[in-house]
């Protein structure tokens, strides 16, 4: 009965070992493809402003650029469209 108890807990041992490893892997996998993922998506939005500014088209980037800083600072706060926008209590 001792033996069967001693191979089982063995069983489990290495079995929780492998599944930990294997989650620790795909976790990782998974922030490395994120990370790529992001830098893919910076590069190919800086691109689109080069070829913005070498195409004479300035005045578009600038609307972009003034249309996501207005989303994202707080300054524009009263603007619905803003993320910290705060409707009035009625």
């Amino acid at each position: 009965m001792t033996s069967s108890f001693f191979w089982s807990y063995l069983y489990i041992k290495y079995f929780m070992k492998l599944s930990l490893k294997n989650i620790g892997q795909i976790l990782f996998k998974g922030y490395l493809t994120l990370v790529c993922v992001w830098i893919c998506f910076a590069l190919t939005f800086q691109i689109f402003f080069v070829y913005l500014h070498f195409t004479g088209q300035d005045e578009r980037a600038g609307q972009i650029s003034n249309e996501i800083a207005w989303k994202i600072d707080g300054t524009f706060k009263n603007n619905p469209d803003n993320i910290w926008y705060e409707e009035p209590e009625k």
